[in-house]
């Protein structure tokens, strides 16, 4: 067996892959980076500006209340129209990318695929686990998965939503990391954000409250077996939890035991693992050097709650 790769090792193999293979094959592409530029901004501009007269019309033509309403909500659909083309001008292009380039990527981390969209029934898990509320839509992005110290591991960039239409509402935004874990358990045990009233997410998890008072005022801890619960939310794992939210640059960090695996949720509005920004040669070096980052550490979770050592989080 392989020995494993320090993250120093990952650091420069990329770089070396960068700049030896990558970069002289991805500046082919720049040409037409320049062609999908000019159509979004043509595009976006076109609607923009649709957006716009719309507007000024409201100052010139004296409409009534209802003309007035809908003046507006074409404005505001058009500036969509004009946000959602550059976005998927830009997606599409980036995936073009990302399907040409990212197998050579993943090999720099060692045991990693990458795909472009989840592949198994995540809703059920989600949902069973209770690590996010419930949704009734969602858009997934990239998804990896891999072993890092024999640690089974997915990585899951999602978009999750109820309701539509004007009434929708996003529940989650961010990224998904399930672990394996290295104790047995069989309940189900859920962090999430302190909540005024603790309302559980689900009719058979109660909350229960930990001695730790820290950690009380940051996290809601529901459980459907206290015992196990407080096996697994060990002091050390709060430790590491409240410190979480800043080393991983997240707005909000939730957590669920469930069927032998740690699921964690960073909520984040940033887009992770983005490349191929249309104002840049498609070569920029920061753009990739930023996601090889981010992807490494999502896998330095493993270190980080010594899910590789047989013994207490």
């Amino acid at each position: 067996m392989p020995e494993e790769k320090t993250y120093t090792q990952m650091r420069q193999e990329f770089q070396d892959k960068f700049f030896n293979e990558l970069s002289p094959a991805l500046a082919k592409f720049d040409g037409e980076r320049k062609g999908k530029l000019l159509y979004a901004i043509l595009g976006a501009s076109f609607f923009s500006m649709l957006g716009t007269l719309l507007l000024i019309s409201l100052f010139f033509i004296k409409l009534s209340n209802d003309g007035t309403e809908g003046a507006l909500k074409g404005a505001v659909l058009m500036y969509c129209f004009a946000g959602g083309i550059w976005y998927s001008v830009k997606k599409g292009f980036e995936n073009k990318i990302k399907d040409k380039i990212m197998s050579e990527v993943c090999k720099c981390f060692g045991n990693l695929e990458w795909e472009k969209c989840l592949l198994y029934n995540e809703r059920k898990i989600f949902s069973c686990s209770n690590l996010i509320p419930d949704f009734s839509s969602s858009i997934f992005d990239d998804y990896f998965r891999g072993s890092y110290k024999d640690v089974g591991f997915e990585i899951i960039e999602a978009k999750c939503s109820v309701g539509s239409g004007k009434n929708r509402r996003t529940v989650f935004d961010g990224v998904i990391v399930r672990l394996d874990m290295n104790k047995n358990f069989k309940g189900n045990t859920v962090i999430r954000p302190d909540s005024m009233f603790h309302t559980s997410p689900s009719s058979n998890l109660r909350h229960t409250t930990l001695e730790d008072v820290v950690f009380e005022k940051k996290f809601d801890v529901y459980t459907d077996d206290e015992v196990e619960a407080r096996y697994l939310i060990t002091p050390s794992f709060m430790e590491r939890l409240n410190n979480m939210k800043v080393a991983f640059a997240a707005e909000q960090v939730s957590c669920a035991f469930y069927e032998k695996n740690l699921f964690v949720a960073l909520h984040t509005s940033q887009d992770l693992f983005s490349l191929c920004s249309l104002l840049k040669p498609v070569n920029d070096g920061r753009q990739f050097f930023q996601m090889f980052e981010e992807i490494l550490s999502i896998i330095k979770l493993i270190d980080y709650f010594k899910l590789s050592q047989n013994i207490g989080l």
